[in-house]
């Protein structure tokens, strides 16, 4: 590895952990248009459902940083954090399991936007 590429690993690492962050600021964003939407309706407080979507997804953030962390680092202490079962169970499933639940969330509160009800 020469250096020029060691030097874009660094610089370009924090944008993973910048897009889940842009994931987490959209489901803040559909959890307060959703409570206002169920206010004015009165539906019952699903928008609360966002804010568990988030914590899977803030899980992901912080396991995207370890991981990226310990990519940069190279150390062999650092080599299960970088295994593809860690990265399905620690830091994919979260994601999936968080985005999930954020649009199930939001098909209910949205959905008749698309169907016309």
């Amino acid at each position: 590895m020469n250096e020029y590429q060691g030097l874009a690993e660094v610089l370009l690492s924090p944008l993973g952990p910048m897009g889940l962050i842009g994931l987490l600021f959209v489901l803040d964003v559909y959890s307060n248009l959703s409570r206002r939407l169920g206010e004015v309706n009165r539906m019952p407080p699903y928008y609360r459902r966002f804010l568990i979507g988030s914590a899977f997804v803030f899980v992901a953030v912080l396991v995207q940083i370890i991981r990226t962390a310990a990519y940069i680092s190279r150390n062999p202490e650092a080599a299960m954090l970088l295994s593809p079962s860690f990265s399905l169970l620690a830091f994919h499933l979260p994601l999936f399991i968080g985005v999930s639940i954020g649009v199930l969330t939001a098909w209910r509160y949205w959905s008749w936007l698309l169907t016309g009800e």
